[in-house]
């Protein structure tokens, strides 16, 4: 599709940052979308990777004619703790960068304001700017792929922590004897109902010779695999899923409980199985709201959405975090149309590369 540009037009540019894949996607001043990009990241050092991150954001440019000068400013979700006043990455360790100060060095690099947002807090906004159908002033994002986490948007601010380490759900203890967590501690939620997570119990039932037809994959065992075999009545598959959901349902009872907000949306690689990902999430509910007056209070069914596959939240919320670092910048419409959200290629599932 061609666009005709005027001199005078602004642009924003979001940029999605990961540790295997970068993901853009440039827009106008009416939030309609003119051009996208994935591209590898390379990681082989902090120069490599701002290299890969500048190198994409030329070629999504130059795919749609626009010169970089005519850009009003660059958002960027990054994997990690970030500073976003200061715009340093103080940890992110799928891009082994620490103390990076990728703000300035990017800003100085290419002659654009950058803005700077941990990946799944900038994808809250993304969410909360973009895609908030039930028009929530506290709504909270839980990505659920490789990892999980939360970003909370209290009051239409998005909450960042003292640490800025707000919503990382994923290190809460929910089993006091589980798997040995990535982050030292024991049985935290993402060693149970994670991509990785769901893909090892897999794992561990069929070489404990369980009767499924998950023994005859081709390959090493995903999440994805667990969840179309549970999709298709295998039990082995449904009781995996049905751990995970089940450990899932109880963090967002936490995070309800916590901040009483009127919508949680889900996404990430893992959400994307849908019904067969969702309907666990719900049955654990349920038994809650059966056993409390209180959990039928709170515990609605419809306080829970799981975001469409079409919509990438990540590239759409490193937009978010571009307007929000330049106040002037407004949208003339709140949210694009469906039509601009269906030329944003979903990133490939993370429910296989996670596991």
């Amino acid at each position: 599709m061609q666009f005709e540009h005027s001199a005078t037009q602004r642009w924003i540019l979001g940029v999605d940052i990961g540790g295997t894949k970068i993901a853009t996607l440039l827009v106008d001043a009416n939030a309609a979308v003119h051009s996208t990009l994935t591209l590898p990241t390379d990681i082989s050092s902090p120069q490599a990777t701002l290299d890969s991150i500048e190198n994409a954001i030329h070629q999504t440019l130059r795919s749609a004619g626009v010169p970089l000068g005519s850009l009003s400013a660059i958002g960027l979700g990054i994997p990690g703790q970030v500073d976003s006043r200061t715009g340093v990455v103080k940890h992110a360790v799928n891009l082994r960068w620490h103390d990076v100060a990728a703000g300035e060095l990017l800003s100085t690099r290419l002659g654009v304001p950058c803005f700077l947002e941990n990946d799944v807090r900038a994808a809250t906004l993304g969410v909360y700017r973009f895609y908030n159908r039930q028009s929530a002033h506290n709504l909270a994002y839980v990505s659920i792929g490789t990892g999980i986490a939360a970003g909370l948007i209290i009051e239409g601010e998005l909450y960042r922590g003292s640490h800025n380490m707000a919503g990382e759900i994923g290190h809460i203890q929910v089993d006091v004897h589980g798997p040995r967590c990535a982050c030292g501690g024991r049985g935290c939620l993402e060693t149970l109902a994670a991509g990785p997570a769901i893909a090892r119990m897999a794992r561990e039932r069929v070489a404990a010779g369980a009767g499924t037809s998950l023994s005859s994959v081709a390959g090493p065992l995903t999440a994805r695999d667990v969840y179309a075999a549970a999709a298709q009545g295998d039990e082995t598959a449904r009781s995996i899923t049905g751990i995970a959901g089940t450990q899932l349902a109880r963090a967002l009872h936490m995070l309800i409980m916590a901040y009483d907000v009127e919508c949680i949306v889900l996404g990430g690689g893992v959400a994307h199985a849908g019904a067969a990902f969702l309907q666990p999430v719900l049955d654990e509910w349920q038994a809650r709201r059966d056993e409390s007056p209180l959990a039928q209070m709170m515990l609605k069914t419809d306080l829970l959405h799981l975001l469409p596959t079409t919509f990438h939240a990540g590239v759409w919320g490193a937009v978010a975090v571009a307007t929000n670092g330049l106040p002037a910048i407004s949208f003339k419409h709140h949210a694009p149309s469906i039509a601009n959200v269906a030329f944003v290629p979903p990133i490939a599932s993370e429910l296989g590369a996670a596991s």
